[in-house]
């Protein structure tokens, strides 16, 4: 098997962790309105992931619910209630500092939105410890789209055989390893701990 020399990890229920139940909740608090209907209108139409792709600014996701929902919504407040929904998975923390101080890079590959990834990286350090960060707005791609992947194995300087990859969606994971990445699907810290170490990194197990 090919030696491991770069590491690209996903984000969410990876790195942090956080609920979409709670987000539509905060949301609909903002908007006087139900959660399900929220749901209807982000989740269901498919206008979040274009907003994650990157097809859509913070300004105009503002005027789509402004005229889905007929009333006048105050932006800072719907943006605060969106974001406010994550904390540290602080078990990756010191696996992440035993990658770096083995010199691996870490690569952040991340479907988000800027609002989702400038509140984690604003209230929280796990971001500190990578070198680049791939996020599908960006790059105008989602996981699981061979595009972004590419971007990941580019950023972290290696082949893609040379690249390991973790995510808690096995269809990421399935794609990834169409890419040639060593990807494999991501439980605890514990288990992909265990996964680096047998993949022969120089970690603790």
């Amino acid at each position: 098997m090919t030696k491991i020399k770069a590491c690209l990890f996903d984000m969410g229920k990876v790195l942090v962790h956080f609920s979409h139940d709670v987000m539509l909740e905060q949301m609909a608090a903002v908007c006087g309105c139900e959660a399900a209907e929220l749901k209807t209108l982000l989740f269901d139409s498919g206008l979040l992931l274009e907003y994650e792709r990157g097809l859509h600014d913070e300004p105009q996701m503002h005027s789509n619910l402004e005229t889905a929902l007929k009333r006048q919504l105050d932006r800072l407040q719907l943006e605060d209630a969106a974001a406010r929904i994550f904390e540290p998975n602080e078990e990756m923390i010191p696996l992440l500092l035993e990658l770096r101080d083995a010199g691996i890079p870490l690569v952040l590959l991340s479907n988000t939105s800027r609002i989702h990834f400038e509140f984690i990286r604003n209230s929280f350090s796990i971001l500190e410890h990578f070198d680049h960060f791939i996020l599908s707005y960006e790059v105008q791609a989602l996981k699981p789209d061979p595009a972004i992947y590419a971007h990941a194995v580019q950023a972290a300087g290696v082949s893609a055989e040379e690249c390991f990859f973790t995510d808690d969606i096995m269809e990421n994971i399935i794609a990834a390893r169409a890419c040639g990445i060593q990807a494999h699907l991501f439980e605890d810290a514990v288990q992909i701990r265990k996964v680096l170490h047998g993949l022969g990194l120089p970690i603790s197990e």
